[in-house]
């Protein structure tokens, strides 16, 4: 069973990751989505957590290093749907995840895109 759905949504990708992530589904991920980018072109890819109990510093560093990855290929990340249990605890450990902005959910990230608030350098100017 797949542990992220990956939907192509206009210009954009839709990836949600599911609750039993692992390390290596994780990595698949990671890896599907770049190809994903690759091939299609998007200008931003959304990841929605929000089925996500636990962001851990291994999760958070992929997600980071995956934001990265994809900002060199000329595409912006968005992340959504941050329990506030998950956003607290990551506070607290001191876990960033660079090169992301944050939405609060799928609309807020969409409303964004199409209303300019992101561009391709990602600062919406």
């Amino acid at each position: 069973m797949e542990k992220a759905t990956i939907v192509k949504l206009q210009d954009l990708l839709l990836v949600t990751l599911q609750s039993d992530m692992n390390d290596q589904s994780a990595m698949g991920m990671q890896h599907n989505v770049l190809e994903t980018v690759s091939r299609s072109g998007v200008r931003g890819v959304i990841i929605e957590v929000s089925q996500l109990d636990l962001i851990d510093s291994y999760m958070a560093r992929l997600l980071s290093d995956t934001a990265r990855m994809i900002r060199l290929m000329g595409a912006v990340t968005v992340l959504v749907g941050l329990r506030p249990t998950v956003a607290i605890t990551m506070v607290e450990m001191g876990l960033i995840i660079e090169e992301t902005q944050t939405a609060l959910n799928l609309e807020d990230a969409m409303a964004k895109f199409k209303g300019g608030g992101i561009t391709r350098r990602g600062n919406g100017q």
